[in-house]
């Protein structure tokens, strides 16, 4: 029984490890993308005072993309992606600390309480945290014998797919302004 516990400690906390790390880079890739359009929007206003706008069209379209900035500033501000993964590292410290207890306990009742109010200091891991947290742990591992939980191939495509669905929206945000002027300067 004590080591079934501890192993659900140790997934837990290895899924919420990947949580944290995946709020962090949204975070991050969130901030440079609105960076990236806020510096984009301000060369774009320094270039249509050297080469004015032939129609009314392009200075209505940058206006709009100036407000869904700020809106997407707002949103992105409001998700809290770096607090929240704050909350998910202090949770999973804490565990750290439960699952070394439980691999000496006696009594699991007292740590079962701890482990639940622990999980509810912060938001729960999404499915592909824990799939991601499996397929790590297996390809990191040298002894493999030693986990409970193995990834099927099913597992490593989800995160290839994952991996690969972050590129391609990331690659689309970051290329959209620049499409947009290309389009509009066309369009002449």
């Amino acid at each position: 029984m004590s080591s079934t516990f501890s192993d659900k400690i140790w997934w837990t906390r290895k899924a919420k490890i990947k949580a944290e790390r995946r709020l962090l880079n949204l975070d991050f890739y969130t901030q440079f993308l609105l960076l990236w359009y806020s510096s984009f929007l301000v060369c774009y206003s320094i270039y249509s005072l050297v080469k004015p706008p032939v129609n009314d069209n392009e200075s209505v379209i940058m206006v709009a993309l100036s407000v869904l900035i700020l809106v997407l500033t707002l949103f992105t501000n409001n998700m809290n992606f770096k607090g929240r993964a704050m909350l998910l590292k202090h949770c999973y410290e804490r565990l750290g600390l439960i699952h070394t207890a439980s691999l000496n306990a006696t009594s699991l009742a007292d740590l079962d309480k701890e482990y639940q109010s622990v999980l509810a200091t912060s938001e729960n891991h999404l499915d592909k945290d824990f799939i991601k947290a499996m397929v790590d742990e297996y390809a990191n591992t040298s002894d493999k014998s030693l986990l409970t939980k193995t990834p099927t191939w099913y597992h490593r495509l989800q995160v290839l797919f994952y991996q690969l669905r972050s590129f391609i929206i990331f690659s689309i945000l970051f290329l959209f302004p620049i499409v947009i002027l290309i389009t509009i300067r066309a369009a002449k």
